[in-house]
């Protein structure tokens, strides 16, 4: 199976073409590759034909803050990368090739809003929304969303990396490890009878 999948630099990204491209053509895109914070990157990228989409990629840089007082750049980057490059991406892909399976990795703080995260988590409940509306418009599209929960990557990190003085451990609380989600992801990826897995801690 052919397979694009972004975000690849670290963290699931990683680990799933780390485990995926034994038995598939994985083309793994990273930010070296394409930038998915600039839409007219993304809009002028030329796709080839897969027959699979994971849009793993995913930025938090410069959040953790209330609203007003979060750096405009920043919510431009954080919303282009997270929702409009998957969105765009997805309606080259599918202009390619209708048949073309789509994957989110969304999260689940879409149950629950917790404070002053409000680019990051608007991004991935809009991927869900997103992907819902996608198969209403498509009822034969093969979909999945991956709705999960804290997994150490070096997200955290890259979040506060343009102001350490504010850097917050998050991994002191239960989390999962990339490794293991990626396994959990290959056991359901190729069901096309599943459309929602939760990957909790």
């Amino acid at each position: 199976m052919k397979i694009l999948l972004t975000g690849c630099s670290s963290g699931l990204g990683k680990a799933l073409h780390d485990l995926l491209r034994h038995n598939h053509d994985v083309h793994s895109l990273s930010r070296n590759d394409l930038d998915l914070s600039d839409a007219n990157s993304v809009v002028n990228y030329q796709v080839a034909i897969y027959d699979m989409v994971i849009h793993c990629a995913g930025t938090g840089i410069g959040g953790k803050l209330p609203f007003n007082n979060h750096c405009t750049q920043a919510v431009k980057d954080i919303v282009s990368t997270n929702l409009l490059a998957p969105v765009l991406l997805t309606n080259k892909l599918l202009q390619q090739n209708p048949d073309c399976k789509v994957v989110c990795v969304t999260s689940t703080n879409n149950k629950h809003y917790y404070p002053n995260d409000l680019a990051y988590s608007l991004s991935k409940a809009s991927l869900s929304v997103f992907l819902k509306m996608l198969a209403v418009d498509h009822p034969q599209l093969k979909y999945l969303e991956i709705q999960l929960g804290l997994t150490k990557t070096e997200f955290n990190n890259n979040r506060y990396k343009k102001d350490m003085d504010r850097f917050v451990d998050i991994y002191q609380y239960p989390h999962l490890d990339a490794t293991y989600v990626a396994e959990q992801i290959n056991q359901v990826l190729f069901n096309n009878h599943i459309k929602f897995i939760e990957i909790s801690p």
